[in-house]
């Protein structure tokens, strides 16, 4: 039913605009096949000011369709300091042609589900949220939030007993969409995005880059100048002021995971990058994200971290300033900075060990059969992080044993016994290794013959 549901909202706007967006995955525990609706669902469309916009959504009674008892809504039906799919069933699906600015926030033209957030005050916030497709709010996913709208508060006279939403025109100018319930109304205004007269470049195009480092994903947004002759740091970005690094908004990092900067702990999460430039010195300054326009109203008490660097005069001029990840391993990668002649470089650091050894060990444990792939992999796992390679070596016996004519097995079998010590076992592992790769007829055999050399000669 969510399917053939979205395919008919799509033909609204056109399928192109529904297919840009991400479905959400169902829970793992999900039941097979649609799910049995309680309440009427119903489209509502407006057409104002050429723009036509439409949300489909769930309409529970205040009588509980079991039991027939009359319910209290707000607060209990409907959970204060939650986030509620603001209907029933399916979560509520938001259309609109055009961008809108809807409370303050540019909604551009796609599909989107409608999240509402009341609190025990009474206030409420409207949520974007670019996931579709699930079945309430499970699973829910902040990370794909547009934006928290603040709702407007009305008592209604007469009770509402079906959950009701419209569409309408606002006497304010632009479309009004309501909510209301029991005796509680929210509504919020939107008006339409008018499209520019001349769509003109970016002076500091936005840049988006994402990498991962071991198992955390690491985002960076930001806005990019170029010098275009003038000064970088000391001019446009003056020695000793806080900078937003970059242009624009504030740049922005999140981090999938807890990580190190440069020693310093960071929390998973989404931070603002502020930085303050000095000739021998940097300051490196991570606030929780606010979505602060340049650094105009930068905080210092709402730090989160605070950390040096020192920075270095590359032999290459860059233009245009960039910021990126380099030096990768799983457990560490290079943050730098880099504009004019200037370079600041960060360590960053993860426990992948952490979070995979566990894991290792308690696949290792358990009686289920285990590919020579995985013991290939947990046995490199352990030498590339120094880990126990008495273990390493024992899950490598159990590859080899399994695949004994894999010339590569015994290659790796060869690296983790070198670790380990055993040089008698290694010069035979790698030698077996080269003999078993002289069948291969295919380009393998070469490369193979080269890395066993590598650990032989590290033998001597």
């Amino acid at each position: 039913m969510n399917k053939l549901r979205l395919a008919l909202l799509a033909a609204v706007v056109g399928v192109s605009t529904l297919l840009a967006q991400t479905p959400a995955a169902p829970p793992p525990d999900a039941p097979k096949g649609p799910r049995p609706k309680l309440s009427p669902h119903e489209t509502i469309s407006a057409n104002i000011d050429k723009n036509r916009v439409t949300i489909t959504y769930g309409r529970p009674h205040s009588q509980d369709p079991k039991t027939g008892e009359m319910r209290k809504i707000w607060g209990t039906l409907v959970p204060y300091g939650k986030i509620w799919r603001t209907g029933a069933d399916e979560a509520t699906i938001l259309i609109n042609q055009q961008p809108i600015n809807l409370g303050g926030t540019v909604i551009p033209a796609g599909t989107y589900t409608l999240f509402t957030f009341p609190t025990e005050d009474g206030a409420a916030k409207l949520v974007v949220n670019k996931q579709i497709g699930q079945w309430g709010i499970d699973p829910y996913d902040e990370k794909q939030e547009l934006a928290r709208i603040d709702l407007k508060k009305d008592v209604l006279e007469t009770p509402v007993d079906q959950f009701t939403m419209s569409i309408g025109k606002n006497p304010a100018g632009g479309g009004l969409i309501k909510l209301m319930w029991e005796t509680t109304q929210y509504s919020v205004g939107y008006k339409n995005v008018p499209a520019p007269l001349v769509t003109f470049p970016q002076p500091s195009p936005t840049a988006t880059f994402k990498q991962r480092v071991g198992l955390t994903d690491i985002e960076l947004v930001y806005s990019r100048p170029s010098l275009k002759g003038r000064k970088a740091f000391g001019g446009l970005a003056p020695y000793g002021e806080v900078w937003r690094t970059g242009a624009n908004n504030a740049t922005r990092i999140t981090f999938s995971t807890p990580v190190k900067l440069q020693g310093a702990d960071v929390p998973a999460g989404t931070y603002e990058l502020f930085s303050i430039p000095g000739q021998d010195e940097w300051t490196v300054i991570l606030q929780k994200a606010s979505k602060q326009w340049g650094a105009y109203t930068y905080k210092q008490e709402n730090d989160t971290v605070r950390v040096k660097a020192k920075p270095t005069a590359p032999s290459v001029t860059m233009e245009t300033f960039t910021i990126g990840l380099q030096d990768l391993r799983d457990e560490s990668a290079t943050l730098y900075f880099a504009w004019e002649n200037t370079r600041v470089a960060l360590q960053l650091t993860v426990d992948v060990a952490a979070t995979i050894v566990p894991q290792i060990e308690a696949a290792m444990a358990s009686p289920d059969k285990k590919s020579p792939g995985f013991y290939v992999q947990a046995a490199d796992f352990y030498w590339e992080h120094n880990l126990d390679m008495t273990k390493a070596a024992a899950w490598m016996d159990q590859a080899v044993a399994a695949q004994p004519d894999a010339y590569y097995m015994f290659y790796h079998q060869a690296r983790v016994l070198a670790k380990k010590g055993d040089k008698a076992g290694a010069l035979a592992a790698a030698q077996h290794s080269i003999a078993l790769a002289e069948k291969d007829t295919g380009p393998a055999k070469e490369e193979y013959r080269r890395l066993n050399q590598a650990v032989i000669d590290s033998l001597k």
